[in-house]
């Protein structure tokens, strides 16, 4: 068995990993430099993509990661300016999530250690005042047993421990992590568990008891939406957007200044959503759709004489024979794992 990794959208930065800077609207297959030399092809199972502002992180199965893009201030843990393809990065420890914001990374261990590198000026490194480092740096965090999830927003970081425990580090200027300090310079306790949280721009929405609790500015009237809803299965988070799966209906909340509100959806059966920056996906066997902002081809190209960058649709952008095995997206990014029987 083998995957590819198809991408779109925008690429200034050669954040997609197809050796240009050319956005795109047509998914292409990202290029990986292995030891056996450049590929469009891997023998390991993309577990997760993670996307900051201008570059990108493709965490494998075995806890590799490869990166693509900007790394002009050390966020792919490299001393070069970009990184055309995306080429495996020298990680002090091996890797079982990584998240990424507009400059910086953050790496969690298979032991739980967490460490971050790039460029952050309201703490999102986590490593007190300090604004770069461009080598992974371990971040001090209690010993409070293992770490089941870790988000990101642009510029701030949750991490997530399996009793439940939050704590979160960087901007905090809107209150969207807790009343106090509009930074946190080091990794603080949040006063609040949850079961699964979601990190927008100026605000978050953590989910305890299966009810969705909006911390931060909410410009768009989203927590009054909340407290309607009876029961949350799922949360993510747009910039200004939230997105819930409850029961089988997909429902959505916030900014739809161009389509970010997903099309009134029912889940028949199990399906992948990825939520980006100003855009989503929802993925079928076979077929991946996306809707909201496509401002620089993450959405695709319109399937009608409809002009623009606003999807107010689900527009079909994957339409390959190879099974999907996953869809991440990022900051106007749009990414599909597919698994290939052979490599052809």
């Amino acid at each position: 068995m083998t995957y590819r990794v198809y991408a779109c959208g925008s690429n200034g930065n050669f954040q997609l990993g197809l050796d240009d800077n050319e956005d795109r609207s047509r998914l292409q297959c990202a290029q990986f430099q292995t030891e056996e030399g450049r590929t469009t092809y891997l023998n390991v199972r993309p577990i997760k993509i993670a996307c900051g502002g201008n570059h990108t992180l493709v965490l494998l199965e075995n806890g590799q990661v490869f990166g693509a893009g900007s790394s002009r201030h050390g966020q792919l843990a490299c001393f070069q300016e970009y990184l055309p393809v995306f080429q495996k990065l020298d990680l002090p420890v091996k890797v079982k999530d990584v998240v990424a914001g507009w400059n910086y990374t953050v790496f969690i261990s298979a032991d739980d250690e967490v460490y971050s590198c790039g460029q952050g000026f309201t703490g999102e490194l986590g490593l007190g005042k300090t604004h770069l480092e461009a080598l992974p740096t371990k971040i001090v965090l209690p010993d409070n047993g293992r770490i089941v999830k870790a988000g990101s927003s642009l510029h701030n970081v949750v991490i997530q421990f399996e009793n439940g425990e939050l704590y979160g580090f960087g901007n905090n200027k809107k209150g969207q992590l807790l009343d106090g300090p509009k930074v946190l310079w080091i990794p603080t306790k949040l006063p609040m568990h949850a079961c699964d949280f979601a990190l927008a721009r100026d605000f978050a929405v953590f989910l305890s008891d299966g009810r969705p609790l909006l911390q931060g500015k909410d410009q768009h009237g989203i927590a009054e939406r909340l407290q309607a809803v009876n029961h949350v299965d799922r949360i993510w988070a747009m910039w200004s957007s939230v997105h819930l799966l409850s029961g089988r209906q997909l429902v959505s909340y916030g900014n739809n200044s161009h389509g970010q509100l997903a099309p009134a959806t029912t889940v028949d059966k199990p399906l992948k959503i990825a939520i980006g920056s100003e855009h989503g996906l929802l993925a079928e066997e076979f077929k991946v759709f996306a809707w909201g902002w496509g401002e620089h081809g993450n959405c695709g190209e319109h399937q009608t004489r409809k002009a623009g960058v606003t999807f107010d649709y689900m527009n079909e952008i994957y339409t390959e024979r190879h099974a999907v095995a996953d869809v991440f997206a990022g900051c106007a990014t749009s990414w599909v794992v597919a698994q290939c029987s052979e490599n052809v």
